[in-house]
């Protein structure tokens, strides 16, 4: 079974919150895999837990050491939406730095879409995963996927629903002129 936590910033040096969370994971025969770091250095990675009891196990366990600001359930199938509730979800992810659910909600979007909206949408879903690498620590894998969702966004529409696609080309283009990927709010 797998969830995706995120934990509420901490004092604690992140390479010890790490070694502590999957240490944590292990006593109740869980993995905490492919951690992440939010720009206010919240932890966030997918927990690999045999059963629900573990996980809730798990939690009481890491309460001590750090809070919990969310969990997602990923054993469960997405709701279905309409498609501008969809991204509206999309855009309150991505302000909150949860790239890899924004991404997750707009894939099902992209699958249904052709021409300039699934071109669109696959830019948006590239330049989410960019910002999963580089809340991974990995700049270079970030800067390459960036350039590769700004080729996608090159494209005459100013916006796609609530998305402001100028204001996400010109961000980008300031990551890829600096060298380093930044968040920003869309």
């Amino acid at each position: 079974m797998r969830w995706l936590v995120r934990f509420l910033p901490s004092e604690t040096p992140k390479d010890s919150l790490l070694a502590s969370v999957r240490a944590l994971a292990r006593s109740v025969g869980a993995e905490a895999r492919n951690p992440k770091w939010s720009s206010r250095g919240a932890l966030e990675l997918d927990l690999f837990c045999p059963t629900n009891a573990d996980f809730e196990t798990f939690l009481a366990a890491v309460g001590p050491i750090t809070g919990t600001e969310f969990v997602t359930d990923l054993n469960k199938a997405p709701e279905h939406l309409p498609d501008d509730e969809i991204l509206e979800k999309a855009r309150g992810l991505f302000n909150a730095e949860r790239y890899w659910e924004c991404h997750e909600a707009l894939e099902g979007l992209w699958r249904q879409k052709h021409g300039e909206e699934k071109r669109v949408l696959q830019g948006i879903i590239l330049v989410c995963a960019a910002h999963v690498h580089h809340q991974k620590g990995e700049e270079d894998v970030a800067l390459s996927v960036l350039g590769r969702g700004a080729k996608l966004l090159e494209s005459p529409l100013q916006k796609y629903g609530v998305f402001d696609l100028a204001l996400i080309r010109t961000e980008i283009r300031r990551a890829l002129d600096a060298r380093s990927t930044a968040t920003f709010r869309i």
